[in-house]
């Protein structure tokens, strides 16, 4: 009797775990790409405005569904609110560094002194063959706007379109620039590069890529092409087709790619940056839709601000209301917060997502998906 209750146990929890064998080989399947969707001031509190605006309900965007989800501490190495700059070099790097500093160490003074260099995401990604590539929708700085330059660029200013753009070229480290570059802020960049004495034409020739700047004389680069600038003064750039571009450009080198795409959602005006929201969260639902069997895909923010609906005895706020009339209730302040802001993931990695973390984890997160670096100590939240 008891030999027969021994084996009917140990049949059962043979049968059991190789019932959870699927799901464990998914979990523990590498990501070939990873793709970083940056939400300039994506906090808790935009994206539930951002929801009810989009959809008239809350949780309805596709990013408040994916199973990877954790709340991320934005706080500098000397700050507790962060900008851009520091805020993007700890996802980048795994490194927290000083207000207007990419990807150097605290020890840099903003226009003043050089830190020590920090080994970006981008860097690594070099190293085992990926190719490189940076979507971005903001008006001034383009792709040298500190949430995609961190990713590949060393500066103590982050406000040096110029000095970003040649190394986005011409890296510091000796590794290819990126391959793949799609943004506005054409002329405020190349007034910069023009300014050091530069031309900013002649070093892209200079350096293999393909020029244009038009989205629409983009989709006409042949694909095979996969050294590519598109630089705009077209401030209603579409973002969509510039990622589709960059994707399908990127894909072509069998190794995988890493891309970052950055959307300017803290613009300063409520409809403006809950539109935008809701327009990268429809692109990163019909990236994954295709790609997130083999590739990471996550979202997350540089840092919150200062936008929320207000007001419970509103007529505003009412629910019968449609979604879009509740920008009348929107209070918006446009400064830095301090609070966590959500990290949000799906793909091969994503069940590393979880839990209360620094923003310097969200480089380790990436860094293990693709297998580059194992997952060996327990800390809050999670392991590294």
């Amino acid at each position: 009797m008891i030999v027969r209750s021994f084996l009917t146990y140990f049949l059962l929890t043979l049968g059991l775990a190789a019932s959870t064998l699927p799901a464990m080989a998914q979990s523990a399947s590498l990501a070939k790409n990873v793709i970083i969707f940056m939400g300039d001031g994506t906090g808790l509190s935009s994206l539930n405005a951002a929801s009810i605006y989009g959809y008239n309900k809350p949780q309805a965007l596709f990013i408040q569904s994916l199973p990877g989800i954790a709340l991320s501490d934005t706080s500098t190495a000397t700050q507790w609110v962060t900008d851009g700059g520091a805020g993007a070099t700890a996802i980048a790097t795994g490194v927290k560094t000083s207000n207007g500093i990419l990807s150097q160490s605290a020890s840099a003074i903003k226009d003043q002194q050089d830190g020590e260099i920090l080994k970006t995401f981008f860097e690594h990604a070099r190293e085992h063959g990926l190719s490189t590539g940076a979507v971005s929708n903001d008006d001034r700085q383009g792709v040298t706007n500190a949430l995609t330059a961190a990713f590949f660029a060393h500066n103590n200013n982050r406000g040096k379109s110029g000095e970003i753009f040649e190394e986005m070229l011409a890296p510091k480290s000796g590794l290819p620039g990126l391959d793949v570059a799609i943004s506005p802020g054409r002329s405020d960049v190349f007034a910069q590069v023009k300014a050091m004495g530069h031309d900013s034409l002649a070093e892209m020739k200079a350096h293999g890529y393909a020029f244009t700047d038009s989205i629409t004389e983009l989709k006409k680069i042949d694909q095979s092409r996969t050294k590519v600038i598109m630089m705009t003064d077209d401030l209603q750039m579409d973002l969509k087709t510039g990622v589709d571009d960059a994707i399908a450009r990127l894909s072509r080198n069998p190794k995988g790619f890493v891309l970052v795409v950055f959307s300017d959602c803290h613009t300063g005006k409520a409809r403006t940056s809950l539109s935008r929201i809701v327009e990268m969260d429809n692109i990163m639902r019909e990236v994954a839709a295709n790609h997130k069997q083999d590739t990471l895909l996550l979202w997350t923010a540089d840092h919150s601000y200062d936008l929320r609906i207000k007001g419970e005895g509103l007529t505003e706020t009412l629910k019968k209301n449609e979604g879009k009339k509740i920008i009348s209730a929107v209070s918006l302040e446009d400064e830095h917060t301090a609070e966590e802001v959500p990290v949000m993931a799906i793909g091969p990695g994503s069940e590393r997502v979880h839990g209360f973390i620094s923003n310097t984890e969200v480089f380790h997160i990436l860094m293990q998906a693709p297998g580059w670096e194992q997952a060996t100590t327990v800390v809050a939240g999670g392991t590294r």
